[in-house]
């Protein structure tokens, strides 16, 4: 195949999660950071969405961070990435989508609250929701240490970014990982000393300073 370019944001986690699946695999690849706040003319015509992440190999344009990192796993199966097994594999998909649809949906619009009384309720709405990721997804796929078992998976790639941000989140809203969650406390400190976490890091406080600006508009 031709060289890879990843076209991506450090501060984006959706980029981030991208940027670990390649690292995870061993590939070698090509790295271009886009401005979002000034994004080039170049940007928009290899990006529909005008999001990052893109892929490009050769003339072939792949883009949103889930279906670009299932790509990777197929065009690259070493290591396997996701379950061979077809229900395995659904239940799988189903955890990544509550990822993208649900969880992180409602982490955002709880930093984008701007009345207390929303910002309670959806305060204990994502801390439910930790509760449900906990219990009903990462007990009940695997005994551990990750979501699916001994290996990282495309499921870890796929929670671990926003989670390494949650912090800002209960910076600036006052949410808290539940002290029952002992599964996600264990797996996120193991993720954490990942090479392809290390290399694609930072720390808190540059979050709590990233998203200041998101809650000062809020307010």
């Amino acid at each position: 195949m031709s060289t890879i370019e990843l076209i991506t944001a450090e501060v984006c986690p959706y980029a981030q999660r991208t940027h670990m699946t390649l690292l995870e695999k061993g590939l070698a690849f090509e790295r271009r950071e886009v401005d979002l706040s000034n994004k080039p003319d170049w940007f928009n015509e290899v990006s529909p969405y005008s999001k990052v992440p893109v892929v490009k190999i050769g003339d072939d344009v792949v883009y949103e961070s889930a279906i670009i990192n299932e790509f990777i796993d197929e065009a690259y199966p070493e290591p396997p990435m996701m379950p061979r097994d077809p229900v395995a594999r659904a239940k799988a998909r189903i955890w990544i989508d509550y990822c993208n649809n649900v969880w992180v949906e409602d982490s955002y619009e709880l930093l984008f609250a701007k009345d207390p009384a929303k910002q309670a309720e959806l305060r204990t709405k994502v801390e439910d929701q930790l509760r449900k990721i906990e219990f009903d997804g990462m007990r009940q796929l695997s005994d551990g240490p990750y979501w699916l078992g001994e290996n990282v998976s495309l499921v870890d790639l796929t929670y671990y970014p926003f989670f390494e941000r949650f912090g800002a989140i209960a910076h600036h809203r006052k949410a808290s990982i539940p002290e029952e969650c002992t599964r996600i406390r264990a797996w996120y400190d193991l993720m954490a000393s990942r090479d392809s976490a290390k290399a694609t890091a930072h720390d808190e406080a540059y979050y709590i300073d990233r998203y200041r600006k998101w809650v000062d508009e809020a307010a």
